[in-house]
């Protein structure tokens, strides 16, 4: 019998959050806001937990899909200029947006201006951006696809599938989990290699970084050996005096462990959606 266990329901898995100016103002903005009230929510694409080995503190980080710079509520010029892509990295009690403009090392101005400047990744407390913010990550069973042949039979089907790896580096255990989108296989030769992203990566060092300032977007590809290769996000130079944020970094790690789960569709006694909530972040200042 497969084993099975929770895994992340990436599809019904969400950070929300929620500005209020009639109960703070809002310091994440680079445009004047035309109302008064507006609540997001982004669905995951990527998570990664990093667990210290000395110490046991483990942090929990989530990736949301991304979406662009925009204004809300207006009929015209909804697009920022210069446009931006933009996510979030986000804990519980902490998050990074990461933005990324026409050419690398751009920043624009927060509004108002006397906020300073808004650079391509910057760090926030939670309590101090919004009025609500949390993150609802739904976890469903999942059933564990071990050899090639129950891997490929998995993939003819309309079935989710969800992968885990873990390794350890610099002190601390990884483990990265993300939905497979693409995925290439054979039954002839038998083989599966995942390529599929974005994922979050740390690159642990031995600066005084947050964590949460080490994780990068990366593409990942493994054909489940005990290796993974990873192209990285990063300014690259197109021209000697252009660079762009483009995947173009790799990095090779050895010894990792890889699992592929299918994501089981059945309902279970907590809803409608068969999902349990696994993790909700506090909710600074929720009012009914």
């Amino acid at each position: 019998m497969s084993l099975e266990v929770k895994v992340t329901d990436f599809e019904r898995s969400y950070v929300r959050w929620r500005i209020d100016t009639t109960m703070q103002a809002a310091v994440t903005v680079s445009q004047p806001l035309p109302m008064t009230l507006n609540n997001v929510r982004a669905p995951l694409d990527a998570r990664a937990v990093v667990t210290e080995l000395a110490t046991g503190r483990q942090r929990d980080f989530v990736l949301t899909v991304s979406c662009k710079a925009e204004q809300v509520w207006v009929e015209r010029e909804v697009w920022h200029d210069p446009p931006a892509d933009m996510c979030m990295i986000a804990a519980h009690d902490e998050f990074l947006v990461v933005k990324r403009w026409d050419r690398a090392g751009r920043t624009v101005m927060r509004y108002p201006p006397a906020l300073g400047a808004q650079p391509e990744r910057h760090r926030e407390d939670p309590a101090r951006c919004f009025d609500r913010y949390e993150i609802g990550r739904v976890e469903r069973p999942g059933r564990l696809v071990a050899s090639v042949g129950e891997i490929t039979e998995t993939l003819f089907t309309d079935t989710p599938a969800v992968a885990q790896m873990e390794y350890g580096t610099g002190g601390c255990h990884v483990l990265l989990e993300y939905p497979v989108k693409i995925v290439n296989f054979s039954e002839r030769e038998r083989y599966y290699q995942v390529d599929t992203g974005p994922v979050l990566l740390p690159e642990l060092t031995d600066d005084d970084r947050p964590l949460i300032e080490t994780l990068q977007l990366a593409f990942v590809a493994h054909n489940g050996s005990d290796w993974a290769e990873f192209l990285v996000c990063e300014p690259t130079a197109v021209t000697p005096e252009v660079k762009v944020h483009h995947y173009s970094r790799v990095v090779r790690l050895e010894n990792v462990v890889h699992r592929l789960f299918a994501v089981s569709e059945r309902e279970c006694c907590c809803g409608a959606s068969g999902g349990t909530l696994a993790a909700c972040a506090f909710r600074p200042g929720a009012r009914a």
